[in-house]
């Protein structure tokens, strides 16, 4: 499965090769408002590496897309959509395009955040409401506070908190539930091949502008997305930064952990001491490759992909991510509560590693592919448990949201 967030960095450029067909299967140049509309992304990364990131407007989820109807950005984009927009997040420049989406794709505004030192946009953002949305520049150490409609900046929160000696900071896939921003932690140095032994999560109020919580915990490593039961409790899963952790470890000599579950109880602010689940516990001895990814939140429902190692050669270099191109991964459905359950999720194939999925309409959709030349994009039932493919399309997927 096609999954966590976002593949993404410079030290995880050992991905597979992708390509990208001249031809497209997809209808009208650019679909009619009326009805079902969405945004779909992908990136295709060239035999030498260079990623170029590419969105398109449908009207279907079904057939094969190519990208030569998309809207092209060098480089691993980010992106947003709200309401008719969507929110471009340059990789070759630190700003937000945003365009409508009514009539084909119409530029209406840029927003600079250059005065924040970045060459380019971060991965960490999320669109709270009309007016609010909010951006981490991991390097900076700041949240900022921008305001989607006017295309303008309203503050920044200071993040100096996340700061560790010897580490950068990964953010990723933050989230809002409820009014509030849920910014995951990672401490990571590519360069000394180590990830810390932590699992972090900063909860910010963007409204008052300002941090209101802040859990830390020790018992596992590098946790991602936030995800939400119908009581309020909010669920990480460490996941070792997609095993890197654990892999860097073994290279050292040196003892580590398994991927862990932990929990914040409502309106608390950090992780339940009693609440502690280990992932082979769940699964029958498979530990996880990937973050939570649920298909709405509040479900108390979320998936993510199991490593089974007996299908990852032994002469696979793991310390140049090789073992991420290989197919050997496959998705899980956890169901989240006072006692957790695991389950393979009926249908779901055998993938490589790659970018998160979307959750529209209360399902998850992910990217399964075998080498990132063409991703098959899987539909995820959360409660029937059951994958069903939906559509194919070159590179790999990284976006789907609807348009209204």
């Amino acid at each position: 499965m096609m999954t966590s967030s976002k593949l993404w960095t410079v030290g995880v450029l050992a991905l597979a090769l992708a390509a990208c067909s001249d031809k497209s299967d997809d209808g009208p140049e650019n679909p009619a408002p009326e009805g079902k509309r969405y945004l779909l992304g992908s990136v295709v990364i060239g035999a030498d590496g260079n990623r170029v990131s590419y969105a398109q407007i449908v009207n279907k989820l079904e057939g094969h897309f190519t990208n030569t109807k998309g809207i092209e950005e060098g480089g691993n984009a980010v992106f947003l959509a709200h309401g008719s927009d969507f929110f471009y997040g340059r990789a070759e420049a630190p700003e937000w395009v945003r365009y409508s989406t009514v009539d084909g794709f119409k530029e209406t505004g840029r927003l600079s955040f250059l005065n924040y030192g970045l060459t380019y946009m971060d991965f960490a953002n999320v669109i709270v409401d009309d007016e609010t949305a909010v951006s981490v520049l991991t390097g900076a150490y700041v949240a900022v506070i921008w305001n989607p409609k006017e295309m303008s900046i309203k503050g920044t929160v200071d993040l100096s908190h996340l700061k560790r000696d010897g580490y950068s900071l990964e953010a990723f896939t933050t989230t809002t539930y409820k009014g509030l921003v849920y910014i995951p932690g990672k401490f990571v140095n590519w360069s000394t091949a180590d990830i810390q032994q932590t699992v972090s999560v900063t909860i910010l109020d963007p409204k008052a502008m300002k941090v209101v919580g802040f859990a830390e915990d020790n018992r596992c490593g590098a946790g991602g997305r936030v995800v939400f039961d119908e009581r309020g409790y909010a669920y990480v899963m460490g996941d070792g930064r997609n095993q890197s952790m654990q892999t860097f470890a073994a290279a050292a000599g040196k003892q580590t952990v398994v991927n862990c579950l932990l929990r914040i109880a409502p309106g608390g602010t950090d992780f339940e001491q009693d609440w502690f689940y280990e992932i082979p516990s769940l699964t029958g001895g498979l530990d996880s490759m990937t973050e939570l990814e649920p298909g709405a939140d509040g479900s108390g429902v979320a998936f993510s992909t199991m490593m089974y190692e007996d299908r990852i050669p032994a002469n696979v270099d793991r310390m140049n991510y090789e073992h991420w191109s290989v197919p050997a991964y496959k998705m899980w459905r956890l169901t989240l509560g006072d006692t957790p359950k695991a389950e393979v999720v009926q249908g779901a194939n055998f993938s490589v590693v790659g970018f998160t999925g979307s959750a529209v309409d209360g399902k998850l959709y992910s990217g399964e592919s075998a080498d990132g030349a063409k991703s098959s994009v899987i539909e995820l039932d959360p409660v029937t448990n059951i994958a069903t493919q939906r559509f194919t399309m070159d590179g790999y997927f990284s976006a789907l949201f609807p348009l209204e």
